[in-house]
């Protein structure tokens, strides 16, 4: 694996910087900033990498495979009422909020709607480097997490695809763009809502983005929005917050969704993915509403679950995907993408796995029932927290995952202002559509990628926290 900075001509650089910040904010790869006095917004790029960053071909073409059998895996286990029970009967006990989104879970698998699920999924991974006894380098994907909601990023990674074909031209190295994947994930995921607004079956009602209030990255949201647009210009699209809904949300008796007297076909949300996001007690009645209603929800609380970082160490053990899936060599080849995981639970296996992370703490990843960046806990910190949590059952609220080394490589990060040269680690995320009615599939694709780099010297990620820049996978 290689730099594409070395084939730039140093001169260069701060031109391919200026023209590289010009072209984020042409092809709307911005952000928004609103001054909390003022209320004054601001708009600028969104920091990205000037180069893309190589990951091998033939592991990119295993994860486009791989995908469609992941939107069906995380469908079936969601609809596998036995099986969730098994998995989060211990986290629940220590967990509130995993407990009261398994709660109403619970409640809205009372009805049968026969409702479609709609889910836009993005595999995480990262390539870890192995080293043979020749000194032959591998890299090998390995998953880190499935996000069932909220899953960012979708304009983003087709926006920046461009940029980089752009860049690696002014820069006089137009042959290698040949190496660029075509990223379409922002018309794929539109078309997902299309074909689940159809169903629905009336085309007066509206398709509701459910988001927070002022968030930074609104042009990756209203991207998808204003694509639904272009595709059908009957559909009406409303953003709210859940303030907004407390007063204006109602269901029928037939169990129909309105939010401001208008029928909702769709609730697509972009918030209420974490426990910092039900700031009121009434959030969580708007939540119950919205998952006992006859409204899409993309994702349905069941997908939230079965995204959770417990379904990860739980779906990784033996013969636990072939419940699942007939296909053995799929089943093999998802396996394979497995970084080790260990229970936490209140056993033996439990009790090594604590003193396992006691002992090498730098060789794993302590991660809590929660989605979003900066989450996980590394290092000297599993370490405080395994000394105090260790003995009891509190450890179950966490899974332990072996960490995954990728190669750093050379990039240059550039800001609004400025640039950065990094030794950058690379996570490619694989986008999902599925639509489906119990056993019936409607829809099921690859919906292309996100690539996010960042310096080799964070340990967690994420875009709206800084820590990682939109990239572009460079085929070799």
């Amino acid at each position: 694996m290689f730099s594409l900075c070395s084939k730039l001509e140093k001169e260069n650089v701060n031109s391919l910087v200026e023209s590289t910040r010009d072209l984020c904010v042409s092809k709307g790869i911005v952000m928004r900033k609103i001054d909390s006095q003022s209320q004054t917004k601001t708009y600028m790029c969104v920091p990205c990498s000037l180069l893309p960053s190589p990951i091998p071909k033939d592991g990119f073409q295993l994860l486009t495979f791989l995908q469609p059998h992941i939107n069906k895996l995380i469908h079936d286990v969601s609809q596998d009422d036995e099986f969730m029970s098994s998995a989060f009967k211990n986290v629940i006990k220590v967990d509130d909020f995993t407990k009261r989104l398994y709660d109403i879970y619970k409640a809205s698998k009372a009805f049968d709607k026969q409702r479609l699920d709609f889910g836009i999924l993005r595999s995480d991974y990262m390539f870890e480097c192995v080293v043979d006894k020749s000194g032959k380098e591998f890299f090998n994907p390995k998953q880190i997490e499935i996000n069932t909601i909220a899953s960012g990023g979708i304009k983003l990674g087709s926006g920046l695809s461009s940029v980089h074909s752009d860049v690696l031209q002014y820069a006089k190295i137009k042959e290698l763009t040949a190496h660029l994947p075509k990223n379409e994930s922002l018309s794929k995921i539109t078309q997902g809502f299309l074909t689940a607004w159809k169903d629905y079956g009336n085309p007066n009602a509206i398709i509701l983005i459910l988001c927070k209030d002022n968030t930074p990255n609104i042009f990756d949201q209203r991207a998808v929005e204003y694509a639904i647009y272009n595709l059908d210009e009957h559909i009406t699209v409303r953003r709210k917050t859940c303030w907004e809904l407390i007063a204006s949300i109602a269901l029928s008796p037939d169990g129909k969704l309105f939010v401001d007297d208008e029928e909702v076909a769709i609730v697509y949300f972009r918030v209420l993915y974490t426990a910092n996001d039900y700031t009121d007690e009434k959030f969580w009645d708007v939540r119950l509403k919205v998952e006992m209603s006859r409204a899409i929800l993309c994702p349905s609380i069941g997908y939230q679950l079965a995204g959770c970082k417990k379904m990860q160490e739980v779906l990784a053990k033996p013969d636990v995907l072939e419940r699942f899936i007939d296909d053995v060599d799929v089943v093999r080849k998802i396996r394979s993408t497995f970084a080790g995981f260990y229970e936490l639970e209140m056993n033996s296996d439990g009790d090594n796995a604590v003193q396992m992370a006691l002992t090498n703490p730098d060789l794993y990843v302590l991660k809590p029932q929660r989605e979003g960046g900066g989450n996980n806990i590394y290092g000297e910190h599993i370490v405080t927290l395994l000394s105090e949590i260790g003995n009891d059952e509190r450890r179950c609220a966490y899974i332990l995952m072996e960490k995954i080394c990728p190669k750093p490589l050379d990039n240059i990060f550039v800001t609004a202002s400025g640039h950065q040269k990094v030794q950058a680690i690379s996570e490619l995320g694989t986008f999902g559509v599925i639509l489906a009615r119990g056993n019936d599939v409607i829809e099921n694709y690859f919906a292309d990628h996100l690539m996010r780099s960042k310096s080799h010297e964070h340990n967690d990620g994420g875009i709206d926290n800084g820590l990682s820049v939109p990239d572009s996978p460079f085929l070799f």
